[in-house]
């Protein structure tokens, strides 16, 4: 783990500017050390199904699969793909479409665990439709 100096007490700026050191690497395993540790901050008023479900609709893929796709999605755009690269693109394409396959299911599972519609729970947790190209 990744060293960063820090004075004895952080504002939030102080935080948010340490965090900013970290490579992308680091900061994903940051982020889902943070995302857990909301979770057990939530966990006495959740079930343990909801902690679960919860932790894996916040789960994302690594910062390096999603740079990736962006690049090839820009070469895809600009007519610049290689063979090689169109199916790597075909094989991330599948890649985040199961992972969106995952997350909603389990958006689905939280809505009918709590009795909600799933439009109405997604307002609750901050999250928007992908709308892709």
């Amino acid at each position: 783990m990744p060293t960063i100096k820090i004075q004895a007490q952080l504002s939030q700026e102080d935080l948010l500017a340490a965090v900013q050191q970290l490579s992308l690497s680091e900061l994903d395993g940051f982020l889902q050390e943070i995302i857990t540790l909301k979770a057990k901050h939530q966990a006495p008023s959740l079930s343990s199904d909801e902690t679960e479900l919860l932790l894996k609709i916040n789960q994302g893929l690594s910062s390096d699969i999603q740079t990736r796709y962006q690049l090839l999605i820009q070469k895809r755009d600009n007519e610049t793909l290689t063979e090689q690269e169109y199916n790597e693109l075909l094989q991330l394409t599948s890649l985040f479409e199961d992972h969106q396959a995952k997350r909603l299911e389990s958006l689905a599972r939280l809505a009918q665990l709590r009795q909600v519609p799933l439009s109405n729970l997604m307002t609750q947790l901050g999250i928007k439709p992908i709308i892709n190209d």
